[in-house]
C-alpha cells in the first residue's frame, strides 16, 4: 500500500503544481481549463487501463508481453488523443511552449491518479 500512497501523492501534487503554474499563465482562459480539464480525464482512463492490466497480470491471466503491451499501449493513446485534441481546438495551450508543458503535467498526474484509484477501486495492490 505505501507505493500506491506514494503514486497518488505524485499524482496530486502534479496537479496541484499544474495548477499553480497555469494561474500563473496569462493565455489561460475557459477553454483552455476545459482542455485541461479534458487531458486530466484521460489521464485518469489510461491510468486505470495500466491498473487493469497490471492486474491481470499479477492474476496470472495475461503475459508479461500483454502487460508491457497493455501499458505502453494506454500512454500512447493518451499522447495521441492529447495532440489530436489539441490540433482540432487551437489554443493557447498549443501553440505556446509553457501551455504544452502544463498540458503534459495535468496528463501525467491524471495517469497516476487513474493507476491509484483504480487499485484502491479493486483492492488490489499494483504498484
Amino acid at each position: 500500500m505505501k507505493g500506491l500512497g506514494r503514486i497518488f501523492l505524485i499524482g496530486t501534487l502534479l496537479l496541484i503544481v499544474g495548477v499553480l503554474w497555469a494561474f500563473t499563465m496569462n493565455g489561460i482562459g475557459t477553454k483552455e481549463w476545459i482542455l485541461l480539464l479534458s487531458g486530466t480525464i484521460l489521464g485518469i482512463i489510461a491510468g486505470m487501463v495500466q491498473g487493469w492490466v497490471l492486474n491481470l497480470n499479477k492474476r496470472g491471466k495475461i503475459g508479461s508481453g500483454m502487460k508491457i503491451f497493455g501499458i505502453v499501449g494506454a500512454i500512447i493513446l493518451l499522447v495521441a488523443l492529447k495532440v489530436t485534441i489539441n490540433i482540432s481546438i487551437p489554443s493557447y495551450l498549443a501553440t505556446s511552449e509553457n501551455g504544452i508543458w502544463v498540458s503534459i503535467v495535468f496528463a501525467i498526474g491524471g495517469l497516476l491518479l487513474g493507476r491509484s484509484y483504480y487499485s484502491r477501486l479493486s483492492g488490489a495492490s499494483v504498484t
